[in-house]
C-alpha cells in the first residue's frame, strides 16, 4: 500500500501544468525619488488589468489611491493571514484577482515581513492553479530597503521565496526628485549610514546645523510623533489671520480600513473633517490626472467656493497657489471607491444600472457598475485630498516630495534604521532644507541595518 499523497490528485492536465508553474516574481528597487511607485501607477492607469496596486501602510495607500495589502486580502496580521491560508480562505480571496490581473503589486515593501511574503507566495501559487489564464498572476514588490523597516517582523528578504525576487530585480538609479548632484551624493551617504561624512559634505555645500527649532518655518517640519505634529499644525494655523472653516468628507456603503481611524494611534486615514483658513499652508495628497499637481505638492489656500465651482454647480472647490510652480490650481473633492470584479449580494441590474457615460470616479451613493474597468462599486468616500503642511511625521512623509523641509533630528527616534534618510530625502533641494541639531548627533542618528548592505 502506498501512503504517499499526491497534491495534484484530481486536477486536470491544464491545472497540473499551472500548479507546476511558479508565480512570476519582480522586485523594483532604488533610492528615494527614482520613480519606483510612479511607474507602477502609470502602468495600472494605462491598463487596469495589468495589475492591482496595494501598499503595506494605510497612509501610503490613501496617498496612492490604492488599498493596503491587508485590506485587499482581508487579514489583520500575519497570524490571521497564516490561519486564512491554512483554511483556504486566502487563496479564495486571491482567485478573482488572479483572473482579472497579471500582477499583484505591493508598494513600500521594506515594511513587509518575510514570513508574510512566504504565505502570500504560496497562496498566489495555489490560486493560480484554478484560474484558466495564459499567464499566471505574479507578485510585483516595490520599495527601497534603506527606508522604513518592518515593525516587529523579519526583513522581507528572509523569506524562503526571496530568491525568486532576487533573480528578477530591477534597480532604478536615476533620481528625479533632486537635480543637484552634490546634494544627491550627500543623501546617498546618509542612505549608506555615513553620517559623519554626510554632515561634513552638507556643511561644505552651505547647509547649517541650527541649535533650535524654527516654530514659524516657511515649509514642512518633520517631527518624530503624531501628537507633536498635531500641536505644531494647530499653533501654525492659529497664527493665520481670519476665520477658520471646515471641509468634511462623506461616505456610504463599504469602507476600507485605511480610510478610518487607527484604534491604536487614533489617527484617521481620511478624517471626517479638516479645519483650515484662507492663507493656510497645505499639502496635496493625490496626483492630478494631467500631473498639474502631484502627491506631496504644497501651497497656500487662496479661496474656497462653496456649493459650486466657477464653471458648474457640482460642489465645493478651492484655489491653491503651488510653491513648486507658482501656478494657481483648482482642487475639487476626490472620490475613492470600494470596487470588486465580483457581483455584490443584492445586486439588481435594473435598479443599479449606470450609463456608460457615468463610468468615472464620481460620487454616486448607491451600488453601481463601472463599465470601462468592469468593477462593481459597493462604497465610496469623497474628500479634499489635502492636510495642513506645517508639520508631518516621518512615516506620513514616506513617498512624498516636499518643497521645504525642516528636520529636527535631535530626538532619539531618528536613531532607528532609515528614519533620517527618509526625512531628508523628501526635500527637493538643499536650499529648501533646514537641519536642527549638532553634527555629532547627526552622525550618531544616521543608521542602517547592516543586513541590507547588498541593496545600498
Amino acid at each position: 500500500m502506498n501512503d504517499a499523497y499526491d497534491i495534484n490528485e484530481g486536477l486536470s492536465e491544464e491545472q497540473v501544468a499551472r500548479a507546476e508553474t511558479p508565480p512570476p516574481c519582480r522586485f523594483t528597487t532604488g533610492p528615494a525619488g527614482c520613480g519606483k511607485t510612479y511607474n507602477a501607477v502609470k502602468a495600472v492607469q494605462a491598463d487596469p488589468s495589468s495589475g492591482i496596486l496595494s501598499s503595506t501602510t494605510g497612509i501610503s495607500a490613501v496617498n496612492l489611491g490604492a488599498i493596503t495589502i491587508n485590506s485587499l486580502l482581508r487579514y489583520s496580521d500575519v497570524k490571521v493571514m497564516r490561519d486564512h491560508f491554512l483554511t483556504g480562505a486566502l487563496s479564495r480571496v486571491l482567485h478573482p484577482l488572479a483572473k482579472a490581473h497579471r500582477w499583484l503589486t505591493i508598494d513600500e515593501i521594506s515594511m513587509y515581513g518575510g514570513d508574510a511574503l512566504d504565505i502570500l507566495y504560496r497562496a498566489v501559487e495555489e490560486a493560480n492553479r484554478y484560474v484558466d489564464v495564459p499567464v499566471p498572476m505574479g507578485i510585483h514588490i516595490i520599495g527601497d530597503l534603506a527606508q522604513l523597516p518592518p515593525v516587529k517582523a523579519p526583513w522581507v528578504f528572509t523569506a524562503a521565496c526571496w530568491e525568486r525576487f532576487r533573480e528578477n530585480t530591477e534597480t532604478l538609479t536615476k533620481v528625479w526628485r533632486q537635480g543637484d548632484t552634490d546634494f544627491l551624493e550627500a543623501l546617498n551617504m546618509v542612505r549608506r549610514g555615513l553620517g559623519a561624512e554626510a554632515a561634513v559634505m552638507l556643511g561644505a555645500l552651505g547647509a547649517r546645523f541650527e541649535t533650535a527649532l524654527d516654530t514659524e518655518f516657511d515649509g514642512t517640519t518633520i517631527l518624530p510623533r503624531n501628537d507633536q505634529v498635531s500641536r505644531y499644525n494647530a499653533l501654525a494655523l492659529d497664527r493665520i489671520p481670519g476665520s477658520k472653516f471646515k471641509v468634511t468628507s462623506r461616505r456610504w456603503g463599504q469602507q476600507r480600513s485605511e480610510w478610518g481611524q487607527n484604534i491604536r494611534t487614533k489617527e484617521w486615514g481620511i478624517p471626517p473633517e479638516v479645519e483650515l483658513k484662507i492663507g493656510a499652508y497645505v499639502m496635496l495628497l493625490a496626483n492630478a490626472p494631467d500631473f498639474e499637481y502631484v502627491n506631496g505638492d504644497c501651497g497656500y489656500i487662496e479661496q474656497i467656493r462653496r456649493g459650486g465651482s466657477w464653471n458648474d454647480d457640482s460642489g465645493d472647490v478651492m484655489t491653491i497657489r503651488l510653491v513648486r510652480t507658482g501656478e494657481l490650481i483648482l482642487l475639487a473633492p476626490l472620490v475613492r471607491g470600494v470596487e470588486s470584479s465580483d457581483r455584490p449580494a443584492g445586486w439588481n441590474s435594473t435598479a443599479h444600472k449606470v450609463p456608460a457615460s457615468s463610468d468615472d470616479d464620481r460620487w454616486l451613493p448607491r451600488l453601481h457598475y463601472r463599465t470601462r474597468v468592469k468593477r462593481y462599486v459597493t462604497g465610496q468616500v469623497e474628500y479634499f485630498p489635502l492636510r495642513l503642511a506645517y508639520a508631518t511625521s516621518v512615516h506620513k512623509s514616506q513617498s512624498l516630495t516636499l518643497d521645504r523641509v525642516q528636520c529636527d533630528f535631535r530626538n532619539h527616534f531618528f536613531k532607528s534604521y532609515g528614519m533620517l534618510y527618509v526625512a531628508l530625502s523628501r526635500c527637493r533641494s538643499l536650499q529648501g532644507l533646514r537641519l536642527v541639531g549638532q553634527k555629532e548627533v547627526f552622525a550618531q542618528h544616521c543608521n542602517f541595518d547592516p543586513l541590507i548592505r547588498e541593496w545600498l
